[in-house]
């Protein structure tokens, strides 16, 4: 390789780098977005588990009424 071919091998390397970096930032800060929305997610289904419990637990029984026999 001569001197010449040697700077553009370098030049390419460096853009490819600073590529790749790039990438690798917005793919972390995605991650981090998609784990926070997780994190949110799954605090509103405990949330509304723990409702569900203290509404089953709740639940009133309805009142029959005596049944009519039919007579006078």
């Amino acid at each position: 390789m001569t001197e010449t071919d040697l700077k553009y091998l370098i030049a390419a390397y460096q853009t490819k780098s600073a590529d790749l970096f790039t990438q690798s930032v917005a793919t972390d800060a995605k991650i981090r977005q998609l784990t926070d929305t997780i994190t949110q997610l799954s605090e509103r289904i405990n949330l509304q588990q723990e409702e569900i419990e203290k509404l089953s637990k709740t639940k009133t029984t309805r009142k029959t009424q005596p049944k009519d026999a039919g007579e006078f």
